[in-house]
This record gives C-alpha cells, structure tokens and sequence, in this order.
C-alpha cells in the first residue's frame, strides 16, 4: 500500500540516494566535479532544515514501509535561504566550494517550486490504485502548492522527459525556455486557483 508523506530523518539514505541519482542525471557541472563527495554532501544537507535538498522541503512516496520515490518544492520566497547552504557545507566536509552558486535561483516569485520529482528505477513501473508512483508525487505537489497560498506551481523540466510528459498530463503550460547549467529546460507553470 502506497503513502504519500512529509519526509523524516529516518528516510536520509533512501532520500539521499534518489536526489543522487536524479543530480547525476541532470549533470550539474558545478556538482559534478565534486562527484565523490556529492554523496555524503546530500547526507548531511539532508539533516540541515535550511538546505534545498533537506528533509523538510521533502515529501516521499513510501511504499512496503520504503521511500522509493520523493519530491522537492517550496515557495519562491524561501529559496535564496535554501541555496545557502551549500558553502557551509563544503566548507564542513573540508571541500573547496564551487566559485559560483551551485544552482542559480529558479522560482518566480508568485510560484511554489517543484524542484526535484524522481522515483527510484525498480519501482518506476508500478501502480498503485491505478496511478503510477510519480502520478501520486506529482498531485501531491499541486496539493502542497495550494497549501502554501501561491498562484502558480512552477517548475523547470527537460523536453520530452518524463516530468515533462507527467506535467502536462495535469495541464501545465509552458511559460518560457531556459538555459541551466549549459542545457536547455521548459519552465512549466500550473495555475493553483
């Protein structure tokens, strides 16, 4: 039986490793060259409350008692606080931190910020009530957009994607394109009220 859930220290592995692989696959540059200590920054930042990737800005999609999906998001107003973070954190593990910002802001200000959406691969292919795992994340989300009182859920996808298909299943318009970190991305709106 599936669960949808606000996320807690004890799902800091399963959490950590999903935004590992979901990073990776977005091929950060700034991160990837930092790769091997990628893992263990996302570990610790898990447990920060102020970090973009922490568990408080995280739901999961809990299944057979294991987080095997989660999502990011959080009001535009919040996340230049979140992006913060990361410096202390380098600096705590003894890692030079990047020159640049890792990642550059990307909420608009009316908008809740759907960050990160993944699924872990054995479990990207099953359903639950008729809905696939990323299904139930991604309605979770416009509900969490709602609960926090701004217009717009907003979020950035890559063309033809997975997220991007799942977007506009629940009618999300393409707003603008944009270049991050050298690859080009559609910033996705869905208007709350």
């Amino acid at each position: 039986m599936g669960v949808l859930r606000d996320a807690t220290i004890v799902d800091a592995d399963a959490v950590s490793m999903l935004v590992l692989h979901k990073l990776e696959r977005r091929q950060l540059r700034r991160l990837r060259r930092r790769k091997e200590q990628l893992s263990q920054l996302l570990f610790v930042g898990y447990h920060q409350s102020a970090f973009r990737y922490g568990f408080p800005q995280a739901r999961v999609y809990q299944n057979q008692g294991v987080a095997v999906g989660v999502a990011y998001g959080y009001p535009a107003a919040v996340e230049m606080t979140l992006d913060n973070e990361w410096t202390p954190l380098f600096e705590r593990l003894q890692v030079t931190p990047p020159q640049q910002s890792v990642v550059s802001p990307r909420a608009l200000p009316d908008e809740w910020y759907l960050d990160l959406l993944t699924v872990r691969n054995r479990s990207q292919h099953k359903t639950y009530q008729q809905k696939w795992f990323d299904e139930w994340l991604f309605g979770d989300a416009i509900h969490q957009a709602r609960l926090s009182g701004q217009a717009f859920l907003g979020l950035d996808v890559r063309p033809g994607s997975r997220l991007a298909q799942l977007a506009a299943m629940f009618g999300c318009v393409t707003t603008e394109r944009r270049r991050l970190d050298r690859q080009s991305y559609l910033h996705l709106r869905y208007r709350i009220n």
